[in-house]
């Protein structure tokens, strides 16, 4: 019967007990552990024996992230560990990550982030006692900076480690479970929309067409642009309700979110953070919106010039019609 992969990625000397410990869990739990000390890794003759545990990461269904105080082995004439570029291929390869962090190592991980953006201080000479670099600091930001499936747990023994791992497995299945409840009935509903959809969407045109105006139209064609970015779904999940006119009017993402009180943090030596109604953001998503508004603002100003219509006479013209 095929049973689910557990690939397990730390460095190897200082986290020895927990690895071990936690191949008998997965063992119990009905998976199969993966180790690169277990020799269930294939070395391939041809490969280097670091890019083997790479090739063996997507071949998994789960990834565990074990992060401790030792940097570990770099990965080839890198300046990043070979656990930074295992984290890094589960990630490319979409598979399930669950992270873990030492607790000592997280509250130091907090004294290098308030003192990071200090310019009185060098953090890379502040005397960190748990861990052997601030690289492994920088692994930590990256971990939490992604968009989705960024959790990194703290724990201070096995125990808690496992009683973690226990948890998330156990919602992972339920959340398994109830989609392949809903998957049917949710596919039904989705074909008969879609269908309704493309009906409305034919009619709305052909009307259009028929009898609307010249901005009827542009907007028509603004709106079918404006639902393929991502900040402006962002804005619609908060309650912000955004036209074609805002877009044109619009320098920046940040004009668009004043009704929706966008709050910048920007605090010497803080980690700056944003917030979008009741949704939060790191610094790096942030520039992605505000990233992805300049592009739709770009094929918002193409439509215009298709159309031999200024920003300008787009304004005028859009508050006569309201």
């Amino acid at each position: 019967m095929p049973i689910p992969r557990v690939f397990v990625s730390s460095t190897c000397y200082d986290l020895r007990y927990i690895r071990e410990n936690l191949k008998f869990l997965i063992r119990n739990m009905g998976f199969e552990p993966v180790l690169s000390e277990e020799g269930n890794v294939f070395y391939n003759p041809k490969l280097n024996v670091q890019d083997a545990c790479l090739v063996e990461v997507p071949t998994c269904h789960m990834f565990v992230l074990i992060i401790g105080g030792r940097f570990g082995t770099k990965y080839k004439q890198t300046d990043e560990s070979i656990t930074n570029h295992e984290y890094k291929e589960a990630v490319k390869s979409g598979v399930p990550i669950f992270a873990l962090v030492e607790q000592q190592v997280e509250m130091e991980y907090l004294v290098y982030r308030r003192n990071k953006d200090n310019p009185n201080v060098d953090v890379a000479k502040i005397n960190y006692p748990s861990v052997d670099s601030v690289r492994i600091f920088d692994f930590m930001e990256e971990v939490q900076s992604n968009s989705v499936n960024n959790a990194l747990a703290p724990f201070s023994d096995y125990a808690e480690l496992e009683s973690y791992l226990k948890q998330q497995w156990a919602g992972f299945m339920f959340t398994f479970l109830a989609q392949q409840g809903e998957s049917k009935r949710v596919a039904n509903m989705l074909e008969a929309l879609t269908a309704m959809s493309n009906r409305i969407e034919f009619l709305s045109k052909q009307i259009l067409t028929s009898v609307g105006t010249d901005i009827d139209k542009l907007n028509v064609r603004i709106y079918d642009v404006m639902l393929r970015h991502n900040s402006i779904r962002i804005l619609s999940e908060v309650g912000s309700k955004v036209v074609p006119l805002d877009i044109v009017k619009a320098k920046r993402f940040k004009d668009l979110a004043k009704d929706v009180k966008l709050i910048i943090n920007e605090k010497k030596g803080l980690t700056m953070s944003y917030w979008l109604g009741n949704i939060e953001t790191s610094k790096e998503r942030f520039q992605q919106i505000e990233y992805d508004f300049r592009e739709l603002k770009e094929e918002v100003l193409k439509i215009l010039a298709e159309s031999d219509k200024t920003p300008e006479e787009f304004i005028d013209a859009s508050k006569k019609a309201e």
